[in-house]
């Protein structure tokens, strides 16, 4: 009898063997330790320290110019937009007395500037 090769056991052997392969440097990669941080992950953290992308305002009398809305300004001098569910930081003040930390203020179309009571 004539042995005939059996080309689809080949291929499949072939794949058997390259998804083996893949399983083991997944487990490899995964499985590995350095400073007990499993995966491909860094050891060190990361802290964003300033907020990007923020217009400078000299005080709170010139975010006037932002546009009307309800507003937020943190200890730091950061401006957030209350109007909006994500509540964005978009401006930051850089001269603020402590009275005007932590205050809601709200900016009619004129430009106005009041602060919330409550």
């Amino acid at each position: 009898m004539k042995m005939i090769n059996n080309k689809r056991g080949e291929h499949f052997r072939a794949a058997l063997t390259v998804i083996s392969l893949s399983i083991a440097i997944s487990l490899f990669a995964f499985m590995s330790e350095e400073n007990k941080i499993t995966g491909f992950a860094t050891s060190t953290a990361t802290y964003v320290t300033s907020q990007p992308n923020l217009i400078e305002f000299e005080n709170v009398d010139a975010l006037g110019s932002l546009a009307a809305g309800n507003y937020f300004i943190d200890g730091d001098g950061i401006v957030y937009w209350l109007d909006d569910s994500s509540k964005p930081a978009i401006a930051k003040v850089k001269n603020i007395d402590e009275i005007e930390k932590n205050r809601k203020i709200y900016i009619d179309n004129e430009g106005n500037i009041g602060y919330s009571l409550g």
